[in-house]
């Protein structure tokens, strides 16, 4: 039988040890805790907009406008999801942006610096999703040609069939995803399987658009809505551009939303409404 003073010192050896691992796990990331940690917002360019009346059909006519334009980057566990990638990052090498048909678009900060400001590189995002395939969302997808990808089958038959330009598609932004490991959505779709990020099926902007909810462990739950609508104004009154793939899906889609934010007391994040996204924390801050 061992005597007094070695079962005082095993007692101290296994205080010692029962102190290191207490400490070991106070110091271990929020990485293995289930749900989502934390959410980046990032700048990815904005659109200067003459007259955001075809947006508005009716209303609005010859009035500007400046739209926001967000990604999204998701910390679950050891898993990095990315929602949209904004315009393509090579507009910040030009003068002047980039002058389209509707409007101009303004990169002022690229994607990956702001990811490099975090210490990510893109081959470490585990997971993509964009809420559609317009060059505005999907700009820099060619960037995240190792992660899985969530689309709506309607959206992937579009953007990566013949015909990818008839729906505004231009598909040298994300064609280097075809290879990539893929899930082909037919509605909504819990993407860690706890919940806590749903995609949710709200086709009419384009075929297969979609829209995210999220749910954060202080701020509770988010809506990113993509484009089902554009900005607050729009939302409230159900109005649908005039170049939207469907009228009349799209407005359902508002509907769908308008319900699930109810359910959920959530909070709506219209990707383009600029005076909204001014009042979101962006990177290197986050919300949580």
């Amino acid at each position: 039988m061992p005597n007094a003073g070695v079962l005082v010192t095993l007692r101290a050896s296994l205080l010692v040890l029962v102190l290191a691992l207490i400490a070991g796990c106070a110091q271990t990331p929020a990485a293995g805790t289930a749900g989502v940690q934390r959410m980046y917002v990032f700048d990815c360019g904005e659109a200067h907009i003459p007259d955001i009346s075809p947006w508005s059909p009716g209303v609005n006519v010859g009035k500007p406008a400046v739209f926001s334009d967000n990604c999204y980057l998701i910390v679950h566990g050891n898993d990095l999801m990315l929602w949209d990638s904004g315009y393509p990052d090579l507009i910040a090498a030009l003068p002047g942006g980039m002058v389209g048909p509707r409007s101009t678009a303004i990169v002022k900060k690229t994607l990956a610096a702001q990811m490099a400001e975090l210490g990510i590189k893109p081959e470490q995002v585990t997971r993509i999703a964009f809420s559609h395939t317009h060059m505005d969302h999907v700009g820099n997808a060619n960037m995240f040609a190792s992660a899985t990808l969530y689309i709506q089958q309607a959206e992937y038959d579009a953007a990566f069939g013949t015909e990818a330009a008839k729906f505004g598609f231009v598909a040298t932004n994300y064609d280097k995803l075809r290879a990539n490991p893929t899930v082909k959505l037919n509605g909504d779709y819990d993407v860690f399987g706890d919940k806590s990020v749903l995609i949710l099926s709200t086709p009419g902007h384009t075929p297969g658009h979609q829209s995210l909810l999220v749910r954060l462990p202080k701020t509770g739950v988010v809506v990113l809505s993509g484009d089902a609508a554009h900005f607050q104004e729009n939302f409230d009154n159900r109005r649908v551009p005039a170049f939207n793939f469907n009228k009349e899906q799209t407005m359902q889609s508002m509907d769908k939303l308008a319900r699930v934010v109810a359910v959920e007391h959530a909070q709506l994040w219209i990707n383009h409404d600029r005076a909204q996204s001014a009042g979101i924390p962006h990177s290197p801050q986050f919300v949580d």
